[in-house]
């Protein structure tokens, strides 16, 4: 069977709760209460812990009774006889088996539950032959067995009177309820989290109510969708290689006095009309009169023909069919409000092959459909799996559909910390060893020796210095101070695994050892024999045998799942809690009836996005008509757009970025960051997705940058003049020059703080980075950086990020020529934060982002390109020239004077000295520059 890690966790956690309630002298009963989502493996759970129980408890005898409602006793007891019949401690058995009206130790027997609290039920009976609960109860405690009474779908019946005697009847030690949807917590809660079911593949991620139907007119209508839908899972199916033929269920009403005929024949003849029929083998019914055993050997395997099976609401419970993948609701026309509880969506949660699909999402998803706008679930289902908000593909303006190289990274076993496999490893371990034979398990007390009479000379002394005592004496170890030297020896021993986790998976697999060979489950004294002076060198020597035995265990690495084909997903569900991106008009994804983006909302109630994708969303969906659409990527699925990226711990991370743009052209990838977020991870990721574009077989023109709000002028200019050719993010270049100048520095470190050895890890591989770019200038600064350079670099480009507003503040309306364009000759300190600082000052004198414009040519530009002639008055676009750092150089179009003098000639627009030419131009200086030039225009 395939090894699920929560399943694992909880029968373990089930059987410890168990026998600590079982050993508590002071309770009369204990009651356990196993809420786990429907799918999500229940009874396996309960048969593995049960046979944990029975192993632990050895000296103690027990016998099982499991109640069940329906006819779920015998679905129970069949799988529990497959669950159990490896090891074959327990059997299972109904009560027509019973021997001597006594339930046997290790027998669990299965009873029908709602046949059991029906008045005159022979079993609740006396009779002559002694056969009934009450008699078969006693018998077995007399053998001086214990009781353990097991209750499935606990919260149908459990708590009604009829059951509460039956509970009384049978006084077990210790009740165990197993249902999806407790009603009353009376006993320890034992929790699986839905997430963690649906993390690890058993069922679908979520459940889409009416998707893709907006096309419908009628109730008919709504099948053929459903139909199409099957069609299309099937298709998917055949495309991941498996024969799963997904199953359509059609759940009618039951028929009423006033019926003329079966609520079963309209559908049957909507259904031939698509040829599905009985009589082709592709459709089945289950309704009363038919044998449902014979019928579901028939509908339940995964490549079963049958396309569609029609039932009626008796289905709901207990049936299991993982192929079912869709519902439609054929439900009476009056009924206002259709409410349908977790049971009925458990028919079509399962994973037929028990995980995920990444190339074909829609595979991971239940489906349901039902002509109703009205929808309730009975259960806690609906705030975080099932949706009725849908949004959609917009195909109106998904003009040139895209297909991208899309990678997911699917988890095999993490090497970084110890796992359950470790247990066997030092059991194989021990035995090797004969540990058992070495180690004295008869201790009783710890001492250790204390000084006493210490004399301290020479307080003030530099150096250090032993402390001298005149006696000293032996005193015994309390508990508290045993158990904190075996947790500490125990995290010395976990090493190089990841502590945290990895004690537990020790103090665990060490308690196992002790328990099968010297019957000492108590953790206190097991930490006794092993702080032991005698034991402690030997239960070292098991354990670094054990670990590697662990090391060489078969290792599966991370898989790398590539999706050539990837698209923006057809749908994508809105739970609870959403709020409403208005300016959304451009994305392709959206709410068909308000064309506009729903987004989750955080704890805090606030949308789910950062300021700066939220402004980048303002920017981009009122973009011209070049830009067709963009997306909002999400994060962690398979349906989402990801990057593969390996760290230098060789394991593969998954990098999804935040928006894709589509533009007449081409496509852009782009990740969003805080102006000031430099953090190393994030050139990790940029190195990623740079590499991405390179390696990646797309078939279409890519392009990947990343990007703060000091980048948003120029890319969204660039974008407006189609120029993105031209566009570099200045937000990379301050990433890449930052942690450059952070690796150099830390290198030259000593004494590295933890911090610091941890970003230099993250750095290790960052000359790739600077390899791969296009600036071979930047790329030389950046190589042949020095450890000055490297302090002066950090120290700018915090001073820069605190952008210090300008000295001066704007008192009056200024008369602006529009548009203002500027012009910006020589080199600049910062081009992202002088376009942001002046955005601020136009706002603040009346000028509108689009009324004005700044280009920038660097001295590399000045030797090669004719940018003077493209100054001269009556031929210029520009308004104003501003002159940053220049070099002593000629310009191209002017061999033979220097460029600042040149500009003094009256065939030239106006220019201002922003900067002396030996230093660069920062903003505030440009402010200044431009301020003066305009207060002198008004004059």
């Amino acid at each position: 069977m395939k090894h699920i890690a929560y399943q694992q966790e909880y029968k373990d956690k089930i059987s410890a709760t168990a026998v600590e309630l079982l050993n508590d002298e002071y309770r009369e009963q204990g009651a356990i209460v196993f809420k786990a989502p429907t799918g999500s493996g229940k009874t396996y759970m309960i048969s593995q812990a049960l046979t944990k129980i029975v192993k632990e408890q050895a000296t103690k005898s027990y016998s099982f009774i499991w109640l069940s409602v329906n006819s779920l006793h015998e679905q129970s007891r069949e799988s529990l006889t497959r669950y159990l019949e490896d090891e074959k401690l327990l059997d299972c058995i109904t009560i027509d088996d019973l021997q001597n009206n006594v339930i046997e130790e290790n027998e669990i027997v299965f009873i029908n539950w709602d046949s059991l609290i029906k008045k005159n039920n022979s079993f609740r009976l006396e009779n002559e032959l002694d056969w009934n609960l009450h008699s078969v109860v006693q018998n077995t405690k007399e053998e001086g067995r214990e009781i353990i009474l097991i209750i499935d779908e606990s919260h149908r019946t459990a708590s009604t009177d009829k059951a509460k005697e039956v509970i009384e009847e049978v006084n077990p030690t210790l009740i165990v309820e197993m249902t999806a949807t407790p009603s009353n917590i009376n006993g320890t809660l034992i929790d699986i989290p839905l997430a963690k079911v649906i993390a690890q593949g058993m069922i679908k991620s979520e459940v889409r109510i009416n998707p893709n139907s907006k096309s419908i007119r009628e109730n008919k209508d709504l099948l053929e969708v459903a139909l199409k839908k099957r069609k299309q899972l099937k298709h998917f199916y055949e495309k991941e290689g498996t024969d799963i033929n997904p199953l359509l269920l059609i759940q009618i009403p039951n028929k009423k006095q006033t019926d003329s005929s079966n609520p079963e024949d309209y559908i049957i003849g909507l259904l031939a009309d698509h040829s599905i029929t009985i009589a082709n083998g592709n459709l089945e019914i289950r309704i009363s009169g038919v044998d449902i055993k014979e019928l579901d050997e028939k509908v339940k395997p995964g490549n079963s023909p049958i396309d569609v099976l029609i039932f009626k609401e008796a289905i709901a419970l207990g049936w299991d069919c993982p192929r079912a993948s869709l519902i439609f609701l054929q439900r009476e026309w009056k009924q206002e409000r259709y409410s349908f509880n977790i049971q009925t969506l458990g028919r079509i949660m399962r994973m037929p092959e028990q995980k995920h699909y990444i190339t074909h999402p829609e595979l991971n998803y239940g489906y349901i459909y039902s002509a109703s706008d009205n929808f309730e679930i009975v259960q806690e289902l609906a705030n975080n799996y099932v949706s009725d908000l849908p949004m959609e593909r917009d195909e109106n303006i998904n003009t040139k559909p895209i297909k991208l190289t899309s990678e997911f990274i699917r988890r095999k076993r993490e090497l970084t910390r110890l796992s359950g496999a470790f247990r066997k490893c030092l059991l194989d371990s021990a035995k090797e060893l004969d540990t058992k034979s070495e180690i004295n398990p008869n201790i009783k007390e710890i001492h250790k020796n204390v000084g006493l009479e210490g004399v301290v000379k020479g307080i003030d002394k530099d150096s250090k210095q032993e402390v001298e005592f005149s006696d000293s004496k032996s005193i015994r170890k309390d508990i508290n101070d045993i158990a904190s030297s075996y947790t500490d020896f125990c995290a010395e021993m976990a090493k190089p695994y990841s502590i945290a986790r990895s004690v537990l998976v020790i103090k665990s697999s060490i308690r196992t050892w002790f328990k099968h060979a010297y019957n000492i489950g108590d953790e206190d004294k097991i930490a006794l024999i092993v702080m032991n002076r005698s034991n402690n060198p030997r239960i070292r020597k098991l354990l670094e045998q054990a670990k590697d035995l662990y090391a060489n265990l078969p290792t599966r690495e991370d898989e790398v799942v590539s999706n050539p084909d990837w698209e923006i997903p057809e749908s994508i569900s809105i739970f609870t809690d959403y709020a409403i991106v208005e300016n959304s008009y451009k994305s392709i994804i959206k709410n068909y009836n308000d064309q506009k983006l729903y987004v989750k909302k955080n704890k805090n109630g606030k949308i789910n996005f950062s300021q700066p994708e939220i402004d980048f969303i303002e920017e981009v969906d009122k973009t011209d008509d070049d830009i067709l659409w963009w997306f909002k990527n999400g994060e962690r699925e398979s349906r989402y757009f990801g990057i593969a990226y390996k760290k230098t711990n060789g394991f593969y991370y998954g990098f999804y970025p935040d928006f894709i743009i589509k533009t007449k052209k081409e496509t852009i990838i782009v990740e969003i960051k805080d102006d000031n977020d430099l953090k190393p991870e994030n050139a990790l990721k940029l190195q990623a997705g740079k590499n991405y574009i390179t390696r990646a077989n797309n078939k279409e023109k890519v392009r990947f940058y990343m990007l703060s709000p000091m980048d948003y002028a120029t890319f969204f200019t660039a974008l407006k003049d189609q120029d993105i050719e031209s566009f570099e993010s200045s937000f990379e270049k301050r990433l890449i020059k930052y942690n450059q100048s952070q690796k150099k520095l830390i290198e030259s470190k000593i004494d590295q703080s933890e911090k610091e050895k941890e970003n230099l890890e993250w750095l290790s591989d960052f000359e790739k980075t600077i390899d791969e770019l296009n600036d071979e200038k930047f790329k030389r600064e950046l190589l042949e950086m020095q450890l000055s350079e490297a302090q002066e670099n950090i120290e700018t480009l915090a001073r820069s990020l605190n952008e210090i507003q300008p000295t001066y503040t704007v008192k009056r309306t200024l008369t602006i020529e529009k548009p203002f364009n500027i012009c910006v000759l020589g080199e600049v300190s910062d081009q992202a934060l002088i376009r942001k600082q002046l955005n601020n000052y136009f706002e603040k004198v009346g000028l509108s982002a689009t009324d004005w414009k700044i280009e920038f040519f660097n001295n590399t530009k000045l030797q090669n390109t004719n940018v003077l002639r493209s100054l001269q008055k009556g031929q210029s676009k520009f308004s104003l020239i501003v002159t940053g750092q220049i070099f002593h150089h000629s310009g191209k179009g002017n061999a033979k004077a220097n460029i600042i003098s040149e500009l003094k000639n009256e065939k030239y627009i106006p220019h201002s000295i922003g900067s002396n030419p030996k230093d660069l131009l920062t903003p505030d200086k440009i402010l200044i520059t431009i301020d003066n030039y305009l207060e002198q225009s008004q004059r």
